[in-house]
């Protein structure tokens, strides 16, 4: 299968990156993936959060890295029989974002209802268009029960050339409380609606990639 990687990405902060991340992430490795968060953004939540979470949750593992070692990172992550990387890129007009698309088989772009989000649109669609790479938006933080705001984020990611994900996921409180704990809301709540939403937007993920469950892990561990 080879190692699958995600570049996680918006001009935009506030957007979810980390929570979309650590929560994919969860997921891969609670089905034996071998899964690693590769953290560019200086405030290294995702970091914080590997921290934080309990000792028998080893996955997914986080290594924080910069644009000038993304590559040997990438290369360490391959060499070690990593099924799938997760890059969480940090906010705002950074270089770093354009290295994590260009080194990406997918992106992802979070994007919630605000005008700020619509606004870091356009450049992360041109960014994916020079790279040749695909961009897929994810509405995230969307008001539950909210269908026009769906449907709003779904329509400015068309106005720019952008497909959307099938799956959106709301704005639950669940989502901080884990992360809190070191968790996700998959892992804390394993049946309330924002773990329902996470699995199916895992799922899809699987079929983006087609990446497939291994048996349990025995990859060696990257850094």
């Amino acid at each position: 299968m080879g190692t699958k990687v995600v570049a996680v990405t918006i001009n935009r902060g506030g957007q979810g990156k980390t929570m979309l991340c650590r929560s994919l992430g969860a997921l891969a490795g609670s089905v034996g993936l071998a899964v690693l968060v590769a953290d560019m953004d200086t405030q290294q939540n995702s970091t914080s959060w590997r921290k934080r979470r309990p000792e028998d949750r080893q996955l997914p593992l986080v290594e924080f890295t910069t644009e000038i070692g993304l590559k040997e990172l990438l290369e360490k992550a391959r060499a070690a029989e990593c099924d799938l990387v997760l890059i969480d890129t940090p906010p705002g007009r950074s270089t770093e974002a354009a290295a994590a698309v260009e080194e990406c088989d997918l992106a992802l772009v979070p994007c919630n209802g605000e005008i700020e989000s619509f606004e870091g649109l356009p450049r992360t669609a041109r960014l994916a268009r020079t790279t040749g790479k695909p961009a897929i938006v994810v509405p995230n933080w969307v008001a539950p029960a909210s269908f026009t705001e769906e449907r709003t984020i779904r329509g400015m990611a068309e106005s720019v050339g952008l497909a959307s994900a099938p799956v959106a996921l709301h704005r639950y409180t669940v989502h901080k409380e884990a992360s809190m704990l070191g968790l996700t809301a998959s892992e804390l709540e394993p049946k309330s609606k924002a773990a329902a939403e996470l699995h199916a937007l895992w799922a899809w993920l699987c079929a983006e990639l087609q990446l497939i469950a291994s048996a349990p892990v025995h990859k060696q561990e990257v850094a």
